[in-house]
């Protein structure tokens, strides 16, 4: 089996590696390398995965955020995913990419990407789908209630909680330590079913 695995995860490298493969094999080869899921295998293969963020196909630049942030939870490709957030021109990739970002933080709290979020929340000239979905990261980041409700639009976004957005803001201007939350292996297999459902509902399940 672990043959098997090596193989299928060298056929898979090889397709992102010759930039010339379709967008249905460039997302197999992305999946087929993520799962199961290995977060040394995950790591190892990041870099590769995430030249595609700026695949002209939208299906595949979603497969490249999964990649890296609902499946990895790579606090070091965070970044790169909140660009996707703020340019991608697909609107739901923007969306899936600050609902990812909410894993990444709720396991290791940074100012700096709570701050980027918080910017997209009050950014009155962004979709209402994306602001929610940047709301509902914060949110499930920090345990508070209602994440599921604003994730899926049932509250509005003027029905953001101002007590807790600026204590937040209070913490990211005095950049203050918050409690960090311990990675194991597999977290997102620990995710509560209704936000996991919810982070794949715009595309195909890969739990």
């Amino acid at each position: 089996m672990k043959i098997e695995r090596s193989s299928a995860i060298a056929d898979a490298r090889h397709v992102l590696e010759s930039h010339a493969a379709g967008s249905e094999q460039i997302c197999k080869a992305i999946v087929g390398i993520g799962k199961p899921y290995d977060e040394e295998v995950i790591a190892a293969h990041a870099a590769l995965v995430a030249m595609y963020l700026d695949h002209s196909d939208h299906v595949v630049r979603q497969e490249a955020i999964w990649f890296l942030g609902s499946w990895g939870h790579l606090p070091s490709y965070a970044s790169r995913i909140y660009e996707a957030a703020q340019m991608d021109p697909d609107i739901h990739n923007r969306a899936y990419a600050a609902k990812s970002l909410g894993s990444i933080l709720r396991q290791q709290k940074d100012a700096s990407l709570a701050k980027h979020l918080l910017d997209v929340v009050e950014d009155e000239h962004e979709e209402i789908e994306v602001r929610l979905s940047a709301y509902s990261s914060l949110l499930y980041a920090w345990n508070k209630a209602d994440v599921f409700a604003f994730l899926i639009g049932e509250k509005a976004i003027s029905e953001v909680d101002r007590n807790f957005t600026s204590q937040l803001q209070a913490w990211i201007q005095q950049q203050g330590e918050m409690p960090q939350v311990t990675r194991p292996k597999g977290i997102f297999h620990s995710l509560s079913h209704e936000w996991r459902t919810a982070l794949f509902a715009s595309g195909r399940s890969k739990i």
